[in-house]
């Protein structure tokens, strides 16, 4: 229960600071704490997302960041996306998701280090807004993720959205592309019960988290998790069976 404690803290923690689902966090955690097989640990992540990223976007909202129109169109991208990404991660070896993973956390710290805001011509483009919703769905079915290592990134080099608000519109997607990635893997009720005992510990964390967003220069924040990204990053694409 410790264990579940840290995991649902730290990944709920990061995910009011820095708007992602939290699975960017539970996945390792999960995988170095648990020792479970890294597909049922991302099944449970993404159980987990539902309730971090919840408490997590109602915090931006009561902290007045304003939600784009356009969030409805990511959010059916990414529940095509979280559907998809959970089916085939069926046939695809825990091994190799696993890099993928690795691969995926060194694009979020390149994020988090050379991430800037600049306006863009697409910024209307209800196409792109459901593309984003698609691609980050599918990091979220197949890798257990929230999808907002990918879609705030995008949202911000494409959509011309501001970082805060990316952050605050990707937490809010979070939501039903998780709970789509989710549904084909409710089997196992150990694999349940695991999931919500950290998403609720999560939501405690998740609150701290998005106050010390709006309190402390999100660079600092950005460079310090990036080079904790980096490190896990490299320990588990080499990391041996």
């Amino acid at each position: 229960m410790i264990k579940l404690f840290l995991i649902g803290l730290i990944g709920g923690l990061l995910s009011g600071i820095l708007g992602i689902g939290g699975g960017i966090v539970f996945v390792p955690l999960l995988t170095y704490l648990t020792k479970e097989d890294f597909k049922i640990n991302t099944g449970i992540s993404s159980l987990a997302i539902v309730f971090v990223a919840s408490a997590s976007a109602v915090s931006y909202i009561v902290n007045g960041i304003e939600i784009s129109s356009y969030v409805l169109y990511l959010i059916i991208g990414a529940v095509i996306g979280g559907y998809l990404g959970s089916t085939i991660s069926k046939f695809i070896t825990s091994k190799n998701l696993q890099r993928m993973f690795s691969v995926l956390l060194l694009f979020a710290a390149y994020r988090m280090y050379f991430g800037t805001n600049f306006s863009s011509r697409f910024e209307e483009n209800i196409l792109l807004y459901i593309l984003i919703g698609i691609l980050s769905g599918l990091g979220s079915g197949l890798l257990g993720i929230g999808g907002g290592i990918i879609r705030i990134p995008l949202l911000i080099f494409f959509g011309g959205i501001g970082n805060l608000a990316a952050q605050g519109v990707s937490l809010i997607t979070a939501i039903p592309s998780s709970v789509a990635a989710v549904i084909p893997k409710l089997r196992d009720r150990e694999f349940i019960k695991r999931g919500i005992i950290i998403g609720i510990f999560g939501i405690i964390g998740s609150i701290i988290g998005s106050n010390i967003a709006f309190a402390l220069p999100q660079k600092t924040l950005n460079y310090s998790f990036a080079t904790f990204l980096v490190l896990v990053s490299i320990n588990m694409f080499f990391k041996k069976d």
